[in-house]
């Protein structure tokens, strides 16, 4: 389908100025300052908590823990597994075990020094592996594996022992960190029996859930607030701060405002899941996947959180977008004391990822093809079933993307020269959209005329930098086709807006687009009726256009009746479902999938072992972009975070405890490490797809970080083991290769 011209984002120059008031900010005269009194050990029996002390100090007007909660009372996303405070058990270091509300800074740390805590240390449990051994010391009740996979097709065996070609790798990816400017945190006010919580949320909804269940209230009689957001990144799909404050707010009885510090959100703020991946996979002698097999392990430290789902990510984007006719993958998430592991941009997706295209670029080595043609010749058809063999959307832009990478491989490239050795890497990718079937893939809005001539889309959709507020005033605006500036917004507040499920994986501009386009028509003919009565005209000689009502098919400058003109109309409730079939039984697989390709050109120092990203190209198959400008920043910015994925950033950790306490020591890419970046969206999409474009938050990243290892492999001639590439272990191929 074709969409109308790109839409602007008037937004940009609010961001750039400081003009945006995010929730943390929210001015509340009299508000309290909350802390958290947090685990000072990764795994520990909590014997005692005496709060007596605390809260005797002057000042302090709340102080909180498990004791405050309705017994028993856990949340998570599939495995209800986490308590607000830790009761029995601390499970990571940094977990919190108590909290205070004062009338200063000073006094809520007086009054969390003055709490006693008697633990007694358990046995840590770090390393995945040894965490799922025979005798392993559980860490919950149920044990330590917290969730596994496993999918097969054909013969395995068979196809191994007759293949051309055999490669085996093994990778280990980095933990990374968000590392958001904006902290978690907010401010919660009581006022006649309703709580309002200002915290940001990637889904305010949920959170409200949790609240409620907190606090033992219904959740009508709490309101969330979670938008904007100063960056996410996944990093605030999660449940942060929220019921903490919103107790301590409740106790005290006056506004309370909680933001962690840099070092807390380093300790207990939620990464991306270390993988440890080992692939072995075969073609034939022309090149042609024969099979392919996978042990996947995840480490998703004290509680599940989104690893389940990160897994089954993980698992379902193992093959790429290729067709393999044997496959056994094995994948598993364990529990252990070392942090906290959630959503992170990419999913999972990232990791096997860079896995299976590793495997395509030893192969193509085998069978003496170039990367760019081993992909092309392993390609399914355009109606071909999905990975895990599910039912999903038509998908003829996985061949045009293809072929647009082979002609984008085709180029010149910058030859080695003295102390720089200089690698091409390529990749193609595809993730699911939106949540696997049988997920939160529904989605709510209301849609209004004001009083005051404006349209109204209120929504749960969260703006968190991404675009999500171009996004929705262009979707309704070019569905009712008037004017950008006739459209207002209500978005991430549960109060205002309807449940739109949580503002993660890609889904936020489908989920803007189809709603508008699935009420449009019904708030248009309120409209055009409302404006009939006023103009004493038939409805269907009439049209809306930009700034008001127009006589149908009259050439006019004006519009015959404003907006303003017309006093509102009732409210149009409208709501979308899945889409596509529901797949296999018990299989968590994703019925939309998105394609996208990357070539990335580094050079890599012989004397220091340092990697240097010059050239980044991107190709996602997204079709026309919404939001033009909206499109580059995210697959910019997600080019970005796939380099520092690649190249620069992990938390190293050792018995249980992060090895840095702040951004320090932590390399997130800065302007001078990320090369120009070149974005090519490939609009091929299927001409009755019923979406008409494609999530870009996250493939970019999904393509460029495979694209930069493939990259050092060019360049040394070995495939990186771990990532990110260390200096250190440059020097050594380099020593091996001068050897």
């Amino acid at each position: 389908m074709t969409l109308a011209q790109p839409a602007p984002r008037p937004e940009i120059l609010d961001r750039l100025e400081a003009r945006i008031r995010y929730l943390g900010d929210t001015a509340m005269p009299g508000a309290l300052t909350g802390r958290i009194l947090r685990s000072p050990h990764p795994h520990a029996r909590i014997l005692r908590i005496d709060a007596a002390a605390a809260r005797a100090l002057p000042g302090v007007r709340a102080v909180v823990t498990a004791a405050d909660l309705p017994p028993g009372f856990l949340y998570g996303i599939r495995k209800k597994d986490q308590p607000v405070f830790a009761t029995d058990r601390a499970r990571y270091l940094g977990e919190p075990v108590a909290a205070v509300a004062a009338e200063s800074a000073e006094a809520a740390g007086a009054a969390l020094r003055a709490i006693v805590v008697d633990y007694a240390p358990l046995p840590l449990v770090t390393d995945p592996e040894a965490a799922l051994a025979d005798g392993a010391f559980p860490i919950h009740a149920g044990g330590n594996l917290c969730h596994a996979a496993r999918f097969e097709r054909g013969d395995v065996a068979a196809a191994f022992a007759t293949a051309a070609h055999v490669v085996e790798h093994g990778l280990v990816t980095p933990r990374q960190m968000h590392a958001a400017l904006e902290l978690e945190g907010g401010v919660a006010a009581v006022a006649d029996g309703r709580l309002t919580v200002w915290s940001p949320s990637q889904h305010p909804h949920g959170v409200r859930a949790v609240i409620a269940g907190a606090l033992g209230w219904p959740e009508e009689r709490i309101t969330v607030i979670g938008s904007p957001i100063g960056g996410s990144y996944g990093g605030k799909e999660d449940v942060h701060v929220q019921p903490i404050l919103a107790l301590l707010a409740v106790r005290a009885g006056v506004p309370v405002r909680l933001i962690v510090s840099r070092e807390e959100n380093v300790a207990a703020g939620v990464k991306r899941h270390v993988f440890r991946v080992r692939m072995r996979s075969a073609c034939d002698a022309d090149g042609r996947l024969v099979a392919l097999e996978m042990d996947a392990l995840a480490d998703t430290g004290g509680y599940a959180s989104h690893g389940p789902e990160v897994l089954d990510t993980a698992h379902e984007c193992a093959q790429g977008p290729y067709a393999i006719p044997n496959v056994r993958l094995v994948s598993r998430l364990a529990y252990t004391n070392t942090g906290n592991a959630g959503a992170f941009r990419g999913f999972g997706a990232l990791q096997t990822q860079v896995a299976i295209e590793t495997q395509m670029d030893l192969l193509a080595r085998a069978a003496g093809l170039s990367p760019a043609e081993i992909r092309r010749r392993n390609l399914p058809g355009a109606t071909a079933p999905g990975p895990l063999g599910q039912p999903v959307l038509p998908r003829p832009e996985t061949k045009a993307t293809a072929e647009a990478l082979l002609r984008a491989a085709a180029r010149a490239r910058v030859p080695s020269a003295g102390r720089w050795l200089r690698g091409r890497g390529l990749s193609l990718v595809q993730k699911g959209e939106g949540f696997a079937q049988g997920g939160p893939n529904g989605a709510e809005a209301r849609l209004a005329l004001s009083p005051e001539g404006r349209f109204v889309f209120h929504c749960g959709v969260t703006e968190m930098g991404q675009g999500a507020e171009a996004a929705a005033r262009a979707a309704l605006a070019r569905a009712l086709g008037v004017d950008g500036a006739d459209v207002a917004l209500a978005l991430g507040a549960t109060r205002a807006t309807p449940d739109a499920g949580p503002t993660s994986a890609s889904r936020g501009t489908q989920v803007l687009l189809r709603l508008a386009r699935a009420g449009a028509p019904r708030l248009a003919e309120r409209v055009l009726a409302r404006a009939a009565e006023r103009l004493g005209l038939p409805a269907a000689e009439l049209a809306l256009g930009p700034g008001g009502v127009y006589r149908a098919g009259a050439r006019a400058n004006q519009p015959a009746l404003p907006f303003a003109g017309i006093g509102g109309v009732e409210p149009v409730e409208t709501a979308i479902g899945e889409l596509g079939q529901q797949g296999p039984r018990g299989i968590e697989a994703h019925a939309v999938l998105t394609t996208c390709a990357a070539i990335a050109e580094v050079a890599v120092d012989r004397l220091t072992g340092r990697v240097r990203a010059e050239r980044i190209e991107v190709l996602p198959a997204c079709g026309r972009p919404l939001v033009p400008d909206a499109f580059r920043g995210q697959v910019e910015g997600g080019a970005a975070m796939a380099l520092g994925f690649a190249l620069l950033e992990d938390l190293p950790a050792e018995g249980g405890r992060y090895l840095h306490r702040n951004l320090d020591g932590y390399l997130v890419p800065t302007i001078a490490d990320v090369p120009p970046v070149e974005v090519t969206a490939i609009d091929a999409l299927d001409a009755d797809d019923p979406i008409g474009l494609r999530g870009i938050g996250e493939i970019g990243m999904n393509a460029v970080g495979p694209a930069i290892a493939a990259a050092v492999h060019d360049a040394l001639g070995a495939a990186p083991e771990r990532l990110p590439v260390s200096p250190e272990w440059v020097l050594r191929r380099l020593a091996e290769l001068d050897g």
